[in-house]
């Protein structure tokens, strides 16, 4: 799991954790530029299905390392899907929206399917750019999660 946290408020939180199995812990991602801890945790619900769960902000700074930590895990093991939980997510620009497509293209290419779980905040980001219809999004992990095991 990665964590990296600045500021006062640094010591007072926890972030949950989120069992790897397969993986060693990550290395720090950096604080967004707002002061928010970015966050991801990697998991695998079943055979085949990796789920990546992101929080904190996504800002321009944080997007190349977690770009680079989301290939190694789509390319790490044979998938038949991914699920990308972006609900606590707090904050996103254009930098999220771009990773999120390089994502579905690599995911595309791969023959895996990419299912989304935007939350409120990249949802909105979603809505007002008019990509939601190019994801397949649920509403939370456990339907997503149930989509890759049927599908």
């Amino acid at each position: 799991m990665i964590v990296s946290e600045s500021g006062a408020t640094a010591a007072n939180t926890e972030a949950p954790t989120i069992a790897a199995p397969r993986h060693a812990a990550d290395p720090p991602v950096h604080a967004g530029a707002r002061g928010s801890t970015l966050r991801l945790a990697v998991d695998w619900p079943a055979p085949g299905i990796v789920l990546v769960r992101v929080g904190g902000d996504i800002d321009l700074a944080g997007v190349p390392r977690l770009t680079e930590l989301v290939r190694q895990r789509l390319t790490a093991a044979t998938l038949s899907a991914v699920v990308v939980d972006l609900t606590d997510v707090t904050f996103c620009g254009s930098a999220a929206l771009e990773l999120l497509l390089q994502a579905q293209h690599r995911t595309d290419q791969r023959g895996t399917a990419l299912y989304v779980v935007p939350g409120p905040v990249m949802g909105r980001l979603l809505d007002l750019t008019g990509l939601r219809h190019r994801f397949s999004c649920r509403d939370d992990t456990a339907h997503a999660i149930a989509a890759a095991c049927a599908g």
